[in-house]
């Protein structure tokens, strides 16, 4: 079962590193331009992709410095956001109660899903030019990532310790970005988006 979850987060890992690299790199000059159409490039089976069609006028920058691919042309809504905290919250409460009952193949799954779902956090906060908020994220990710690292080593101890770490990390963001309580529901800071 270690294994398997080991062969899980490397392959998660592998994925989301290669769904960050949806640019093309141009001439090898390290230039690199969004494929057409924000799709990935290259077509089934690794054949290479028809030449790009004529960029589009310029318009805004993209915010958040990744600017490639559709992920990072698709915005993020707060209603998306929304969704993906309530998925940090039922996730982290499973991983929690997966580390109290020592179930570590099941806590490596849950914190490999925050992990995912921090990234998505992160590009939300990155599409709202709020950097204080994208570092946060990314510590979090970083704090899922390594409490899923553990989980799968087998070390209760480290997982719990990264867990901890992570769920710090969360309360600063909510201290700055988030209002309201459990009656009445969680929602971005009014003023702060």
């Amino acid at each position: 079962m270690r294994i398997l979850s080991g062969a899980l987060v490397l392959a998660m890992m592998i994925g989301v590193g290669c769904a960050n690299k949806t640019a093309t790199t141009q001439s090898g000059s390290g230039n690199t331009t969004p494929p057409a159409g924000g799709s990935q490039a290259g077509a089934a089976g690794g054949a290479p992709a028809p030449a790009p069609a004529p960029a589009p006028a310029p318009g805004p920058a993209p915010q958040g410095g990744r600017g490639a691919g559709a992920q990072a042309a698709a915005r993020m809504t707060p209603e998306q956001l929304d969704a993906a905290m309530k998925t940090v919250s039922a996730t982290n409460g499973a991983l929690g109660m997966k580390l109290m009952g020592n179930d570590l193949p099941g806590a490596a799954k849950d914190a490999q899903t925050l992990a995912t779902t921090f990234a998505e956090v992160e590009r939300f906060f990155a599409q709202a030019a709020k950097p204080d908020a994208v570092m946060l994220a990314q510590q979090a990710r970083m704090g899922a990532s390594e409490t899923a690292a553990a989980a799968t080593a087998g070390d209760a101890m480290k997982a719990n310790a990264a867990r901890s770490n992570m769920t710090a990390t969360c309360k600063q963001c909510h201290g700055v970005y988030r209002e309201g309580d459990a009656q009445t529901g969680y929602r971005l800071k009014a003023g702060t988006i």
